[in-house]
């Protein structure tokens, strides 16, 4: 499976070339950038549903932990300190900071699932600098018309691409 590799240093010639791809229709497989670009997920109409499910997440914390500290504290061992109430005042706290730890592990648990990404796993495209300051747009070939092969390369030479590769 061969592949067409455009590589920028810079985000704003990236945004142009996006500009064009999306204008030209090109099926791009995928954009490679070192930091998220937020335009570039709008243009290619990129949807995540991870907010969502952190949202959900957070839910499910507060009412798991309000859960385990009302059991913990009232139910299985209730103490008398000074004739406090067992439901005291720094329940609050612990529930904060109970929600966000599991929000934090439930999204990034919910994040590497999606990619499939876990140990030991190869990565599916490697490039020289594509994990430094580079930018990569990444089209597949076989999906390519001679036509569109060469708009293609007139686009990434237009907007000012560093190197055009085959890969």
């Amino acid at each position: 499976m061969s592949k067409i590799v455009a590589v920028y240093s810079d985000d704003k010639k990236l945004m142009e070339a996006a500009d064009m791809l999306v204008e030209a229709k090109a099926p791009v497989e995928e954009i490679i950038t070192p930091f998220v670009i937020e335009e570039l997920l709008e243009k290619f109409h990129v949807k995540s549903n991870i907010p969502l499910l952190a949202f959900f997440y957070g839910v499910f914390g507060v009412t798991s932990v309000f859960a385990a500290l009302y059991y913990t504290f009232v139910v299985d061992y209730p103490l008398n300190i000074g004739g406090k109430p067992s439901l005291s005042l720094t329940f609050p706290v612990l529930m904060f900071i109970g929600t966000v730890l599991i929000t934090v592990l439930s999204t990034v648990g919910t994040f590497f699932y999606q990619d499939k990404l876990f140990p030991g796993k190869h990565p599916d495209f490697s490039y020289p600098g594509i994990n430094d300051d580079k930018m990569v747009v990444l089209v597949d070939k076989s999906k390519l018309s001679a036509d569109m092969e060469a708009k293609l390369r007139e686009i990434f030479e237009k907007t000012g691409a560093e190197k055009i590769d085959e890969v």
